[in-house]
Parts: C-alpha cells; structure tokens; sequence
C-alpha cells in the first residue's frame, strides 16, 4: 500500500513489566500453505539434521538464504547512525542481539540481560547481563559494553531526542552505569532532570529498539578512530558480516561460536549464511521470488499479498496482522501554505474514498483506517471524531472557503519508486483535482524518504507513509510529542512536526501511568485530538507478508528465549522475522 519508511525504534511493544521482577510489537502471524509444489532454496552446506523433539519436522544445517527487502539503509551499520526502516532492523539483528526481545505474552524478556529489578516508582532500574557471550572480535559481553553502546547511541543525534526521559549527568552523559561487572543501572528523569525522577513502567522495552542493540565496544572505538569499517558491523548476534555493498547486497556468515541454542540443545543458527538484496519494487521482488532469484522477502503491499494468496501451494506465506502500522498521508505542518490549515487537511482527507483506493491498489484485503491507532492499541476508538468519511461535496465546499481568503490550494505529493504507489498517488491526483485542489507527485528513493522526513526536507510536504505499530501509546511518543518536533532544516523523529499541547499532556501522562484505565483514557484523547486536527491523514491498516519458497522452515516465531518463552514472531517488528531458526529443508 502506501510508502513505507520508519526509524524502528518505535516498533516494539512498551509493555510494563512488574516491579521487581523481570519482564517476560509485530503483528500475530498465520500461515497460507497449500500442497508443496517442488523448489529448491539457494545454497549448500553440510545436511545433518540436529536432534530434536520440539518440532515436527527436524531442522536441518546448511545452505544460504537469499532475501530480499525493500530499501537500503542509510549510515550503515553502527547503532548510533542507522536511519532504519523494517529491512534495515531485519538485517542489523542477524549480527547484532538486541538487550531485550518482545515475547508472545507482549512483555520484554531478558536477552543479553538474565533479567531486572526496579524501584516502587519504576525510577531506578537495574540490569544482570547474561554471562558467557562474546562479540564476533572475541571481545566480552559486560556491562560496561552494554552501557557504552547505550551511552553512544542514547546521545547520538539519531536517538537522543527520542531518549529525552532517561536521567543525564552534570556532564551531560546519560544516568546509565555499570554497577559491577556484569550489572548495569538506569536512572530517570523528566527531560533528562534527576532532581525530577519520572516513573516509566515501559522502560525496559526501549532496549529491545535500535537503542538496545549492542555492538562490539572494540569495534565501535576503532570506527571512531578512522581505523575500523563502520560497514563491517561486529555484534554478537548469530550471523556475521563478511561483504556489504550498497544498494546491492549485504552477506552474512553463520557464528560458529553464537551463544544461543534451540530447545533441545543444538547450537544456532542452522543456516550457513543469508544474502540480503535490495528489491525495492515488491511486484519486482515477487517476480523474483517466482523465477527462483531469492528464497524470500517481505512485503505491505497489499496487492502482492493478495496474489500470493493464491499461490499458497508454490510459495507458502507467513501474514502479520495485529497491532500492526497505519498505512497514511504524512503531513509536515512546517511547511509554509495551505497544509498548515486544518480545514484544508480535513478537506484532503473527506475526498479520499479509501475502499475505492483498497480495491484498486490492495486487491480490496486491507480495512479503512480512521486514525493512526490500529485496532488492539492502545488508545483504538471505533469513532474518534476524525475525517474520513468519503464526503467530496463537503470537501469541496472547504477547499472553495479556504481558496476565496487565501488563494489556490495546490500540493506535492511524494511516494516511493514502486508501479503500486504510482498508482497510489494516480488516484489521490484525481480525488483531489476533483475538489479543486492542483496536485503534483514526485517519486523518492525509499532510503532518502527517511531523511528527507527527519531533516524536513525542502522538498518534503507529504509523503506516503506507513508507522505507528505497537501495543502502547508509549510506544508513539517520540513520533508525536513536540520535543521532538525540531523545525525542518534540524533532525526530527516527529516527521509532522506535531506541536500540541493536548498530544503531549497524552503522552506524558500514559508514558507514566501506572494504572491501566488511566492510561487508555490518555490514549484515546491522544486518539481524538489527532484525528479531529488531521495532524495525518488516515488510508487503511497495514497488513505484512512474507512469501517463501516451501524449502524454507523455522517461519513464524519459533524460536524460544533462554528463559524459556516463544519470541513474538516478526522480531517484535511488522515485516520481520528471527533468522536464528531459519533453515532450509533440501528435499523440498
């Protein structure tokens, strides 16, 4: 459906956890198979099945998967700097381990941390990092590796707006240190305040983000010293890099000395190697999928999903579609003219007639949206006041008051390079020509879409967009909230520089809360407030696939956390899956 580009730390599932006690965001995933027609994955390897009994089929070792995904990120590969959409975050955690991982139950679970415990005030956390875990340069995991990257990356002009709650020293370093070789602490604070500390119930779900994933301490002091390739990623995850070309293909070897094992005690991961390309049109990519080019990829473009519905006996697929993304309008109310108006904005919104635009560009599967929390989120109201009813006479009537004070009502639209968002903006073109609105479209490579958002770009007045999964609307805080809104020319997380009084008191207070009612209750006025202002403009709920040829096993959340619970499947992210237990079965 529409242009996807998100930075992914908001992709994950703030659950609370429970004070003194370790905590135990993708969407809930179903399977379309059909009878298996013969395929053979790409690659080789040694074939010897590991024993186990938690499955019915016996994974097998070996072979290389070929993946392809849709964008190529931008400032690869150190935390601190990648400016991340869903594909980037799938690749970075073949080599990198994020500190948590979401589980099935929602909740943050222990991954380089054993578990945590909090203060009553949820103001003071403590973390136990799980012995016995080396990066691939042979460097320890400890806390001090740990509290370095959160230090680098949580000041880092990336993310430290989006961090602006964790406690900062007189110095201006974060309120996060090592306590002993292999504990760590974190403080909070309003605003960086320590004399203010800020209970946050959702805290220890941020390090399961872009923030929480932990790279080689050695490694990321030679990248800073001109003496290591900041391409060249160095985790402990259980892929390593061994090439990477932009725009063309990253590659990965398996870690002979990865920490993690599956169920029954067989070393992981099983696959030898991945080769991750860049396809960034997903018809293109489904083609390639067909011809035998690649193994697998993932796709929000509902019309390929759709197709590939009835393709499930050649290309089983793997569909995410719970508290998934908004597919919408982004708006950036910087810019001068009539998209500051709300009339103008509820104008566009009122002429869009969203199930004709499902029907022609998302094989009809998808659900008008009427506001940026999906159903299952916190905050979801089945009327939240907004604008979406298909009403071009009203809409027209609006455009035609703002232009008799104001002049023509003209905008540019951009969208990604893909034949499905062509189409997109084809008909946005005619819905909004036909209330009296002059309409242009550019199409942007998906990796300058990020940037372009973050910087406010002057080109950069709406853009076809697709964010804000999650379970909480702590999740969202960082996209909304006007501490992030920095005016366009600086670096902003909230893309729509969304300046509101009634969003931030929102926020604040759900961020905070610790009971239940009184944090949906701040959700569902965050809900109204953006809806009624047409801050964005709504289109449908994203729905993800993931088409794969049937020799490809280990789909669908199977691997189990040391603690011993299943993973949320999707890598806690919509468009994602855990390459841990991938593997590819050679007599398919």
């Amino acid at each position: 459906m529409l242009a996807a580009a998100v930075i992914s730390l908001g992709l994950i599932a703030a659950a609370c956890s429970n004070k003194k006690d370790e905590g135990s965001g993708g969407g809930d995933t179903t399977e379309t198979t059909a009878g298996g027609s013969e395929t053979t994955a790409a690659g080789g390897g040694e074939t010897s099945a590991p024993e186990t009994t938690a499955a019915a089929e016996k994974p097998v070792y070996g072979g290389t998967l070929v993946v392809s995904g849709e964008a190529e990120v931008a400032n690869a590969w150190t935390p601190a700097a990648m400016q991340c959409d869903s594909y980037c975050q799938q690749r970075a955690r073949s080599f990198y381990d994020p500190v948590v991982v979401v589980g099935e139950d929602l909740e943050p679970h222990g991954l380089l941390v054993e578990g945590w415990t909090t203060n009553d005030d949820f103001t003071v956390w403590d973390f136990t990092v799980r012995p016995g875990i080396t990066f691939h340069d042979g460097t320890p995991l400890d806390a001090a590796a740990i509290v370095k990257n959160l230090q680098v990356a949580g000041q880092g002009l990336l993310l430290g707006a989006a961090l602006k709650d964790i406690g900062k020293n007189a110095d201006g370093s974060l309120a996060i240190e090592a306590t002993g070789d292999m504990t760590f602490q974190i403080k909070t604070g309003f605003n960086g305040d320590l004399a203010q500390p800020l209970p946050w119930p959702g805290l220890a779900s941020s390090l399961g983000t872009q923030w929480g994933l932990i790279a080689s301490p050695t490694w990321l002091d030679a990248v800073a010293a001109g003496t290591a390739d900041p391409t060249m990623a160095v985790g402990t995850g259980p892929f390593i890099v061994e090439s990477y070309a932009p725009r063309d293909k990253l590659v990965v070897k398996r870690n002979p000395d990865y920490w993690q094992s599956d169920a029954d005690g067989n070393q992981l991961p099983y696959l030898d190697g991945i080769e991750f390309r860049v396809i960034e049109d997903s018809e293109t990519a489904a083609d390639a999928l067909r011809s035998g080019d690649i193994d697998i990829f993932s796709t929000s473009a509902a019309l390929v999903i759709s197709d590939f519905r009835e393709e499930a006996d050649e290309f089983p697929m793997v569909e995410q579609d719970e508290l998934t993304e908004t597919n919408y309008i982004l708006i950036d109310l910087d810019k001068p003219g009539p998209l500051q108006d709300k009339n103008v904005r509820c104008a566009l919104s009122l002429a869009i007639d969203r199930q004709e635009l499902i029907d022609a560009t998302a094989g009809g599967i998808l659900q008008p949206a009427n506001g940026l929390f999906s159903p299952g989120q916190q905050g979801y109201l089945e009327d939240n006041g907004g604008f979406t009813d298909f009403d071009p006479d009203t809409a027209a009537a609006m455009i035609e008051e703002y232009e008799a004070a104001n002049g023509p009502v003209a905008v540019d639209y951009g969208t990604t390079t893909s034949q499905i968002n062509a189409q997109v903006a084809e008909l946005l073109k005619g819905y909004w020509e036909a209330i009296g609105v002059d309409f242009t479209y550019t199409q942007v490579p998906q990796d300058s879409f990020i940037t372009n958002a973050l910087f406010g770009d002057p080109g950069f007045f709406m853009y076809g967009w697709r964010n804000h999964a999650g379970v909480r609307l702590d999740n969202q805080y960082f996209w909304w909230h006007s501490a992030n809104a920095a005016p366009d020319g600086q670096l902003a997380l909230n893309f729509g520089r969304i300046r509101d009084d009634a969003v931030d008191a929102g926020l604040e207070t759900a961020r905070s809360a610790t009971d239940e009612a009184e944090a949906t209750a701040a959700a569902e006025s965050v809900n109204r407030t953006m809806a009624e202002n047409c801050y964005q403009i709504p289109t449908s709920w994203t729905l993800w696939g993931t088409p794969h040829k049937p020799a490809v096993k280990g789909l669908g959340g199977t691997w189990i956390l040391p603690d011993g619970t299943a993973s949320r499947d999707g890598a806690g992210f919509s468009g994602q899956f855990w390459t841990q237990t991938i593997w590819i079965d050679p007599n398919a």
